[in-house]
């Protein structure tokens, strides 16, 4: 979150005299350019524009032309965010543009790049792998296991396998599943969970599900559990070499303050 402080200020000889009032709206929703917002990059140039409209109105009710924007400062480092300089290669600034109408009213306009560097998510802690011998499909053999977290920017490095050996009442019926659990991470969207066994799948770790815990109605629980029956099957890309999550989408807040003659206003500015 990037906070703003910015001043409306009066200019001219004819300053808004006692009993004048200042009207301040949001004109339009914001306006949004750039690439895909579910994933944001620390190289993207998405930006984000919200057009605010500021009227000065004398005691009669009548507009004034009669009011003009000065920033004070700049906006703050809310999420590690230079909005004078760079974030990664991206070269971003802060912009604003104005019009005066000629029936007392200021448009002006906030351009902030739409996108912020938070902190990283950890990689799953506290794994577990309880083996049985109902509840799947899976035939004697050793399982192993690993999970990784994701954001809406990337994914999480996985913390090391950790296996699990299923024995089955029988060699002649592949009746064994194997219980996974792990300590929720805070700001974890999904989870991936990948696996392989000793004999079918002895090369590398594959992907075998993805846990959505996105949804504020029903999120995960903490512990985080799933359980492999045998229904998934290794596949895809192994785990990631690199941690790619804490890139995420931002919001503009902040208070501004217009001023004209003897009339003041103070608003917020949220987009």
């Amino acid at each position: 979150m990037a906070v703003a402080m910015v001043q409306l200020t009066a200019c001219g000889s004819d300053s808004a005299p006692t009993g004048s009032k200042i009207t301040v709206e949001t004109i339009g929703s914001p306006i949004i350019i750039g690439p895909i917002l579910t994933n944001p990059t620390a190289t993207a140039t998405t930006t984000k524009t919200q057009t605010y409209r500021v009227s000065v109105t004398d005691p009669e009710g009548l507009p004034m032309n009669d009011i003009d924007l000065n920033f004070l400062g700049q906006f703050s480092n809310g999420q590690n965010i230079n909005f004078g300089g760079a974030i990664g290669t991206a070269t971003v600034t802060l912009s604003t543009s104005q019009k005066t109408g000629d029936f007392g009213f200021l448009d002006f306009k906030i351009t902030s790049p739409y996108y912020s560097i938070g902190v990283p998510l950890s990689s799953p802690l506290n794994q577990t792998a309880t083996p049985s011998a109902t509840g799947g499909t899976l035939a004697d053999d050793t399982y192993f296991f690993t999970v990784t977290a994701l954001d809406y920017a990337g994914e999480t490095i996985p913390s090391l396998p950790i296996s699990a050996p299923v024995t089955n009442a029988t060699t002649t019926t592949a009746t064994g599943s194997v219980k996974l659990s792990w300590a929720a991470v805070p700001g974890a969207t999904s989870y991936k969970v990948y696996g392989r066994s000793a004999t079918l799948f002895p090369a590398a770790i594959g992907s075998l599900v993805i846990i959505d815990c996105s949804s504020t109605a029903t999120p995960c629980p903490n512990p985080v559990t799933y359980t492999e029956t045998g229904q998934d099957f290794p596949q895809g890309a192994a785990p990631p070499g690199s941690n790619t999550t804490g890139v995420g989408l931002n919001s503009i807040v902040g208070t501004a303050q217009a001023t004209s003659g003897a009339a003041i206003a103070t608003f917020g500015i949220s987009f």
